[in-house]
């Protein structure tokens, strides 16, 4: 940085500062509390704006919205100052998440510099692509591909397919392809049970024919990679038992599989040497820091005694004919009732003996 200053002449005169500019390597240890991951972050002795960096380096590999309580971090830094005081975070050395659910694994992950290969890696080498997500089912194989040309099965006509399906048996759990907030539940015509998902990057992900979905889910939900979403089925305008997955971008349909589904690039043999190294040296780094104590498990509020009095009217749980004919294929948002904040669970010719259902559903069920 230059400084000028005006003379009595009129005349400028110009001196270099010293801005004291350092870069230094920080490490720290947070737990997620009841306040949340911004607090946990001060209280580990780190500025807020590590948040942002720390989203960076997990791209792909995890979400911040997956921190639940619990979730312990161990991370290393690189932090610029400025005349002694911070400016801000050059980025991740390396991380380590200990998830507080016990099904879940302790990660970490690596930045890594090599002749060919830059980026964020795992334990065993591997960065996820850009805007990879997981198969809703894993072992699933997909028995029709995106084509905008498709001869459609059941209408006998060229049909756009906007999406791609996953061959399943009925009752398959199906989760959600990566972290995201659901926008819709319901019936939606055509395609059966449905359920949509919002993802950063403007991207939409869609869930069709379920025969049920997972307990309790409604919009406004926020899920986690691999949630339970719902199950297999063939509700709506199906040949038979599938997944219909579709994905969005800006409110247009694109190829499902060009988000590749579990793709992940791995570092080339030629590499792992070198990268080997550097894990081995922030596994030392990592292992040094001292983790904060876990934390105690949140008081169980007890059960709340039956307030319901003799006489009192209980509200009626709609039919299931109500159920399927409460929402449209354009109702976005709408959660249809159900008991137990479930929606429908009825296949294809369950809906055939249902009478009262608007005119659109019974058009695609003939």
């Amino acid at each position: 940085m230059f400084q000028a200053r005006e003379g009595d002449d009129g005349l400028l005169s110009v001196q270099k500062l010293d801005l004291q500019v350092k870069q230094a390597r920080v490490t720290s240890a947070i737990v997620v509390g009841d306040e949340g991951l911004d607090a946990a972050v001060v209280a580990g002795g780190l500025e807020k704006a590590i948040i942002g960096t720390i989203r960076e380096a997990l791209s792909g590999h995890a979400a911040l919205e997956e921190l639940e309580r619990g979730t312990r971090i161990r991370v290393i830094a690189q932090e610029l100052t400025m005349l002694g005081a911070f400016a801000r975070y050059a980025g991740i050395e390396a991380l380590e998440i200990d998830y507080s659910g016990a099904d879940q694994k302790r990660e970490r992950i690596y930045y890594f510099n090599g002749p060919e290969s830059r980026g964020y890696f795992d334990n065993a080498g591997r960065a996820p692509y850009s805007e990879a997500g997981e198969k809703p089912i894993p072992s699933a194989p997909i028995t029709s591909k995106f084509n905008p040309h498709r001869f459609h099965p059941i209408l006998k006509r060229i049909m756009p397919h906007e999406g791609i399906d996953f061959g399943a048996p009925m009752g398959t759990p199906v989760g959600a392809s990566s972290y995201g907030t659901v926008t819709f539940v319901g019936f939606a015509g055509p395609t059966g049970n449905f359920v949509r998902l919002s993802h950063p990057g403007d991207i939409e992900t869609g869930y069709a024919h379920l025969s049920r979905f997972a307990e309790g889910l409604k919009v406004g939900d926020k899920v986690k990679r691999m949630q339970l979403v719902g199950y297999v089925g063939s509700t709506g305008r199906s040949t038979g038992p599938h997944l219909h997955f579709s994905a969005k971008r800006a409110g247009k349909f694109f190829d499902p599989e060009t988000l590749n589904l579990d793709g992940l690039r791995t570092l080339a043999q030629k590499e792992r040497g070198q990268f080997d190294q550097t894990k081995a040296e922030y596994d030392k780094l990592l292992d040094a820091i001292q983790l904060p104590p876990a934390l105690a498990a949140p008081a169980q509020p007890k059960p709340a005694a039956s307030t319901i009095a003799e006489g009192d009217e209980i509200e009626a749980i709609p039919s299931a004919a109500a159920v399927s004919s409460a929402a449209s294929p354009q109702a976005s948002g709408h959660v249809a009732s159900a008991p137990h904040g479930n929606a429908v669970y009825l296949t294809d010719d369950e809906l055939k003996k249902i009478t009262k259902v608007d005119r659109t559903t019974a058009k695609y069920l003939k």
